[in-house]
């Protein structure tokens, strides 16, 4: 406990808000976390600085991979439509149910691309392909394969495109040109694309966050590697894009962290609190 409270003396200064991106930034290229963090962001919360996951991925699979340090950390899950803290969903953005069986009947027609629809209870995907099926394993904890998703029972907050080809050349231009001024629309991996009501995004998330606890740009720190983190980075004055970033998220942070494979969100911190 000393040792934690000495290495972080320099927090109370400044930095009151941490986020950081899942996959290609907190994950190495194994898909683990750092067997550090678990115990800078208990540090961190000793001294009263919050820090949330802010992910594509499900809130299920979020507090399952933080489970020891779950109680301790905000989740901004299914790309910001998403809060949860202490178990409790903050807020959701729900997708109208008119606009989900547009889009998904859309996406069905984009040769070698397949619809994931999440939501509150649950992901839910239409095809249990090998490929499709390991990915769907990595980023959600619940989820259902049916014949037909629109029949899910469901709150949907977000609608995600797996893409066998390329998310960015292949996905991503028919569904921004079909959906461009009525959705939001991240390419949030090389295989994914993530449809969700206009103006969410993590950076809305973020800013949620820090009108509920009066937090500012200037006390606010960011992580990310791709182009679904892009608004996140404008949320907050300490933004780091990681060494392994997309190049247009690079151009646009005041900072830049070691890659994912060389612990760089743990040492920036780090860094930045000595």
């Amino acid at each position: 406990m000393q040792k934690r409270n000495t290495e972080l003396k320099g927090l109370l200064k400044m930095v009151k808000l941490i986020s950081a991106d899942m996959d290609g930034t907190l994950l190495d290229s194994n898909k683990e976390l750092s067997p550090e963090l678990f115990p800078l962001i208990e540090s961190l919360a000793e001294q009263g600085v919050r820090f949330a996951a802010a992910s594509g991925r499900q809130y299920y699979n979020l507090e399952h991979i933080f489970e020891p340090v779950k109680d301790k950390m905000i989740f901004i899950a299914e790309n910001g439509s998403v809060v949860f803290e202490n178990d409790v969903n903050s807020f959701a953005n729900v997708i109208d149910r008119e606009t989900v069986q547009e889009i998904v009947k859309e996406i069905r027609k984009i040769t070698g691309a397949s619809p994931v629809i999440c939501g509150l209870k649950g992901a839910y995907a239409e095809s249990d392909e090998p490929e499709l099926l390991e990915n769907i394993k990595m980023y959600y904890r619940r989820y259902e394969i049916m014949d037909d998703i629109l029949a899910a029972e469901d709150d949907i907050c977000k609608i995600a495109v797996y893409d066998y080809v390329n998310a960015e050349i292949n996905s991503h231009v028919p569904l921004l040109e079909a959906f461009g001024e009525q959705m939001e629309i991240a390419v949030s991996g090389e295989h994914w694309v993530d449809l969700s009501n206009p103006g969410w995004n993590k950076g809305t998330a973020i800013s949620k966050i820090q009108e509920k606890y009066g937090i500012s740009y200037e006390e606010t720190m960011l992580f990310g590697d791709y182009l679904n983190d892009y608004e996140m980075m404008k949320t907050g004055k300490y933004s780091y894009a990681m060494e392994n970033s997309h190049p247009q998220l690079k151009e646009i942070c005041n900072y830049t962290a070691k890659s994912n494979d060389e612990n760089g969100v743990v040492e920036a911190i780090r860094a930045y609190f000595k």
